[in-house]
């Protein structure tokens, strides 16, 4: 269901959000790094790049890296946004997350990527499941990096009601519904829209990192000015990489 809303969402909004997506996020240059520690041993790299909603991650790249060094994949569960994305790059495809990770061969990338879009797997057993996939693919020493929305003081500032009411379900169900799972309104034309996001702690992450076999190379929070933090209370997102190293 919240899948669902997710796809009907990008959809609708699909114009508007390739359109003020086009800035790139100062958090590019930690993927840069990573792709540049990667691509010292390789004559290629393979790229994956999960539900991240523009093409902006890939021309980024390509402002460091020859466009023949990098094989890229990207994939969105929007239909419009693929249909956006293909006008200007070919080989996006419109997939599930899980679903497509199900189909691809063993060790067939060098690294994953998903930039604000894991947040939107509703249960625990898709995300432990699309970990344990993105292990699977990875090549031994590939590498994996994620980026999401964290509960910085900016965000209880502009979300009071919504984490109140994610408080309220947390308690009237008697503490069996997680407190981090928030719905995010969006106005547009005088209607809104609820976008689902889990708003992850850092021990979830580091529980779905052991469970899913990866080492963790580094855990932590991105500050507004862009720098690295364990503070959350100035976060503006949380940052992981995590490897597939043989043990």
């Amino acid at each position: 269901m919240q899948k669902e809303n997710i796809k009907n969402f990008y959809d609708k909004m699909a114009e508007k959000f390739a359109q003020t997506r086009q800035k790139f996020w100062p958090e590019f240059e930690y993927i840069k790094q990573e792709v540049a520690t990667i691509i010292r041993h390789k004559w290629k790299i393979k790229i994956l790049e999960l539900w991240c909603g523009s093409w902006r991650l890939y021309t980024y790249l390509l402002n460091f890296f020859p466009e023949e060094l990098i094989e890229y994949k990207w994939i969105d569960i929007s239909e419009n946004l693929i249909e956006i994305a293909k006008q200007t790059w070919w080989y996006f495809e419109v997939a599930d997350m899980l679903a497509f990770l199900e189909k691809q061969d063993q060790q067939s990338f060098d690294f994953v990527i998903a930039v604000a879009s894991f947040q939107h797997i509703y249960l625990y057993r898709e995300r432990l499941l699309i970990m344990k996939n993105i292990y699977r693919i990875l090549d031994y020493d590939g590498k994996l990096m994620m980026f999401n929305w964290s509960f910085s003081h900016w965000f209880f500032k502009k979300y009071t009601l919504e984490i109140f009411k994610s408080f309220l379900i947390w308690i009237l169900s008697l503490f069996t519904k997680p407190i981090n799972n928030i719905f995010i309104p969006w106005k547009q034309n005088k209607q809104t829209y609820y976008r689902y996001y889990h708003i992850f702690f850092l021990f979830e992450l580091k529980k779905l990192a052991k469970m899913s076999s990866f080492v963790v190379q580094e855990l932590c929070y991105i500050s507004k000015t862009w720098e690295k933090t364990i503070s959350r209370k100035q976060a503006r997102n949380s940052m992981f990489v995590w490897k597939k190293s043989i043990m």
